[in-house]
């Protein structure tokens, strides 16, 4: 603990002042808040604050409604506590809280009150007490006890936030909850710091900003790789396996989108490298699971059907690029066989250099005339992807004015994953936290 950072003592009285009077003298804190009942009140004027040997800069006497109510206890300086630290400019960084005095209620209330705060506390034992050891320090034999907060040293209940809020998708929250945390704990700092770029890593990534992603991922694992080595806590142990896994398979889509970037008008044919047959496309597949997050995290269908669609588009789009060296945003049509240009340029909207853009249907269609077994695919589940595809070119986030139902986004996973030939157990799956209540 530093002793140049504490600046406030909420200290609790009751009936026994010296061991108060001993703590005061010892820390000599610029501001003291006493905590008291309407009996122990008149002991701050009478046998504390004469026995002195310094003069703080302030001082406020906060009473207990009732000395022995746990409840009104804390609630009281639940209130008091932070309205004197915005009075006197403080943070609670800057108080330590003694709780040698008062009932064991008040002692109790003083310790909860802070305990989620990441503050310290001391405490006055004795070398020697009263009725043959088990009362009060005698004068002259008080001893000072400093103590850490044992809620941060267990980091209880930012494990407990922490796995609701990640579990839920919600990484930015868990990110300020990590950095609030780790300043607090100095045993689970690491935890708490690695936490802190991991969910950063992973929203970039929810949001599809692949490279920020595995560039804070990276940095996330490479903290918490010691930490978890030397964790007791299987939780622990899973949640660093489950990064692990993550890394390469997220290395792998900024692979891909770079390969697929490269092969746009203008940039080096991807076809040069040779074909890629038929594997499957990381981004699609992580796409199809960006759905599930939407729709089974976040109930929100209207997104979830709109990553389903783009994802249902990037799969024509990837092998009409990977296996024949065709862009269908911009058609070359020295590439396509004189016999498929006439049906191609039917629905497609023109562009400059000879090249046209053709729309889903007509980029699974020359799939089909080209002979290429995804285009087949399509033809034989197009009447139904089409009419389900129809209902999301309703949707509000489309071009209509109708909320997307669970119903029609169950069935329109269900279509993507039959024709994708997928698994829901085949798609990239993000780490869960879950400490079982158990803490670090």
């Amino acid at each position: 603990m530093n002793n140049d950072k504490i600046k406030l003592l909420v200290v609790s009285v009751g009936g026994s002042p010296a061991p108060v009077v001993f703590s005061l003298n010892q820390r000599r804190p610029a501001y003291v808040v006493y905590f008291t009942s309407a009996t122990s009140r008149k002991t701050v004027r009478e046998n504390i604050e004469p026995k002195l040997e310094f003069k703080p800069l302030d001082h406020e006497i906060v009473v207990t409604p009732d000395e022995e109510d746990l409840g009104l206890s804390v609630a009281t300086l639940l209130r008091e506590i932070p309205r004197l630290l915005n009075l006197w400019s403080l943070d609670f960084a800057e108080l330590l809280g003694d709780y040698t005095g008062g009932t064991k209620t008040m002692s109790a209330a003083l310790v909860l009150a802070l305990a989620e705060r990441g503050c310290s506390y001391s405490y006055v034992g004795g070398r020697s007490r009263s009725k043959d050891g088990l009362g009060v320090v005698l004068d002259g034999y008080e001893k000072m006890l400093f103590l850490d907060n044992p809620w941060d040293a267990l980091a209880v209940g930012s494990c407990r936030d922490a796995e609701l809020l990640f579990n839920r998708c919600r990484f930015m929250a868990v990110r300020d909850l990590a950095i609030r945390t780790a300043t607090r704990t100095d045993r689970h700092r690491p935890f708490f710091e690695a936490l802190q770029y991991l969910a950063e890593g992973y929203y970039a990534w929810d949001s599809f900003q692949y490279k920020s992603a595995l560039e804070k991922l990276k940095r996330g694992e490479s903290l918490l790789r010691g930490y978890a080595a030397a964790s007791s806590q299987a939780a622990v142990r899973k949640f660093y396996q489950e990064v692990v896994v993550n890394v390469p398979l997220l290395e792998n889509i900024c692979q891909e989108i770079g390969r697929l970037v490269k092969s746009q008008p203008g940039k080096k044919d991807l076809a040069a490298a040779g074909p890629v047959g038929e594997q499957r496309s990381q981004l699609v597949m992580d796409l199809v699971a960006n759905a599930l997050r939407r729709a089974e995290i976040e109930q929100k269908y209207d997104d979830a059907v709109g990553r389903l669609y783009s994802a249902v588009e990037k799969l024509a789009k990837y092998r009409l690029l990977t296996v024949f060296a065709i862009d269908n945003s911009a058609v070359d049509l020295t590439k396509i066989p004189e016999a498929l240009q006439a049906g191609l340029c039917a629905s497609a909207n023109p562009r400059e250099n000879n090249k046209i853009q053709i729309p889903l249907h007509k980029s699974y269609e020359l799939l089909n005339d080209l002979g290429d077994s995804l285009g087949t695919a399509y033809t034989a589940s197009s009447e139904e992807l089409r009419k389900v595809l129809g209902i999301r070119n309703m949707s509000l986030l489309a071009h209509g004015f109708v909320p997307v139902r669970k119903e029609t986004y169950d069935k329109l996973l269900q279509i993507t994953l039959e024709f994708m030939q997928l698994e829901i157990a085949d798609l990239p799956r993000f780490p869960l936290l879950n400490f079982a209540g158990e803490g670090l």
